[in-house]
C-alpha cells in the first residue's frame, strides 16, 4: 500500500471519527426524558394560538411585545426573562424541554440556519441547546408522553395528521387527512370531523383507532371526562356540552361565540354580536354569566392565575385578567417593559 493511500485511509477515519463524535455529542446533549403521563398544554390555549403554557410554577409564553419571541415568568409576572429570539407560538412544555413551532423575526441577528425555516423546536428550560425538530410547514402540535402529535403541510400543498417521536426525532405518519390534535384525555385525542361531517371523533394513541363518537354539528370540542365541550355549528356556533355518559346535551349560552377556553370549572368565550360583543366568563354549566371585557378580543389563553387576550386586530396589545375572582383588566406592561429593556441590552 503505498504512502498516498495510507494518508487518505487515516484522513477518511479521522473525519468519520469527527462526525460520530459531533452526532453522538448532539444526541446526549438533546437526549429527551419525558415524564410519562406528560401532556403538554390545555386544549384551549392550543385552540386560541398556544401563546401561554403554565408548568412546574413557571409560565412559558410568546411576548408579543417582542414579536412573539420565547419568554419565561413565574405567575404573578415576576422574574420575567427571554428564552430565545423566535417568534412562537403552540407552546408545550414537558421534562427539563420547551416545545414550539417557531420562525426567525425579522429582527433576528446571529442565529444562524437552524431557525432558517419555520417548523417545530425544543429547547431546555434554561433557554440553551436550541433544537430543530422538523423545517416542515405545520400548525397545531400537542406533547403527549414523548411524542408530538401535529398537523402536517407537504412541500405540494397537501395536508396530513402525524406524529414525531422524540427519541427517535423521527415522523411517521398517523392520518392521511387533517386533523386538529388540541384535546387530549385518557389515551384519545377528540377531534370533529372537518370533511363528510362535523361529528365528535377519537384517535387513539395507542392502537391509532378512529371511532365515531357521537354524530353532532360540532366544532373545536374540548373533552374533560365526561363532558365535552364545544360549538354547536347548527345552532349558530352557540356553546354547548355533551355527555358522553348520559348521551345528553346542555346549552350554556345562547350567544354566537367566535373563540372559547375552558380551564377548570370555568369558561372564557368571546361573544360575538354587532351590538354588543365581549369577553365574557361563566361556570361550565353555564351559570353566573358575566362581562370580561366590552368589545371583540382573542387569543384567549389561561393559566392558574390570570386569563390573557387581546383586541381583534391588534397582534400586540395583550391584557388580562384574574382567572379566579373579581374582573380586573390591565394591560400586560410586564411583558412589555421586559422587551422594552431586552430591545436596549441589545442594541
Amino acid at each position: 500500500m503505498s504512502g498516498l493511500s495510507k494518508k487518505i485511509i487515516i484522513i477518511a477515519a479521522a473525519i468519520l471519527l469527527i462526525a460520530f463524535t459531533a452526532f453522538h455529542i448532539i444526541r446526549t446533549t438533546h437526549k429527551v426524558d419525558i415524564p410519562k403521563g406528560t401532556v403538554g398544554t390545555t386544549a384551549g390555549n392550543l385552540y386560541n394560538d398556544g401563546l401561554f403554557c403554565e408548568e412546574g410554577g413557571k409560565v412559558y409564553f410568546s411576548n408579543s411585545y417582542d414579536e412573539g419571541c420565547l419568554y419565561v415568568m413565574n405567575p404573578d409576572h415576576s422574574d420575567m426573562k427571554k428564552l430565545y429570539n423566535l417568534e412562537s407560538k403552540f407552546i408545550n412544555v414537558g421534562g427539563d424541554y420547551v416545545f414550539f413551532y417557531g420562525k426567525a423575526i425579522s429582527q433576528s441577528q446571529g442565529i444562524g440556519s437552524v431557525v432558517a425555516k419555520p417548523g417545530m423546536y425544543m429547547i431546555k428550560k434554561t433557554g440553551k441547546n436550541l433544537l430543530a425538530l422538523t423545517k416542515d410547514a405545520s400548525q397545531c402540535m400537542l406533547l403527549v408522553d414523548d411524542y408530538i402529535y401535529y398537523q402536517h403541510y407537504s412541500a405540494k400543498g397537501g395536508a396530513d395528521f402525524e406524529r414525531l417521536n422524540l427519541h427517535k426525532r423521527e415522523s411517521e405518519p398517523c392520518l392521511d387527512y387533517f386533523i386538529t390534535p388540541a384535546s387530549y384525555y385518557n389515551g384519545n385525542i377528540y377531534f370533529n370531523g372537518q370533511s363528510r361531517d362535523h361529528h365528535l371523533y377519537t384517535y387513539n394513541v395507542s392502537s391509532g383507532e378512529v371511532t365515531d363518537i357521537w354524530g353532532g354539528d360540532i366544532w373545536n370540542p374540548i373533552c374533560t371526562g365526561d363532558y365535552v365541550y364545544y360549538m354547536d355549528v347548527q345552532h349558530n356556533y352557540r356553546l354547548c356540552r355533551y355527555s358522553i355518559s348520559a348521551n345528553t346535551i346542555e346549552v350554556l349560552t345562547q350567544d354566537r361565540i367566535d373563540f372559547f377556553n375552558v380551564y377548570g370549572n370555568l369558561i372564557f368565550y368571546q361573544k360575538s354580536s354587532t351590538t354588543d360583543p365581549g369577553l365574557h366568563r361563566m361556570n361550565i354549566d353555564g351559570s353566573n354569566n358575566e362581562l370580561v371585557a366590552q368589545g371583540v378580543y382573542n387569543s384567549i389563553n389561561i393559566t392558574s392565575t390570570y386569563t390573557y387576550f387581546k383586541g381583534f386586530g391588534n397582534g400586540v396589545t395583550t391584557y388580562y385578567t384574574p382567572t379566579i375572582g373579581a374582573v380586573n383588566v390591565r394591560e400586560f406592561t410586564a411583558a412589555r417593559d421586559a422587551a422594552i429593556e431586552n430591545i436596549k441590552n441589545n442594541k
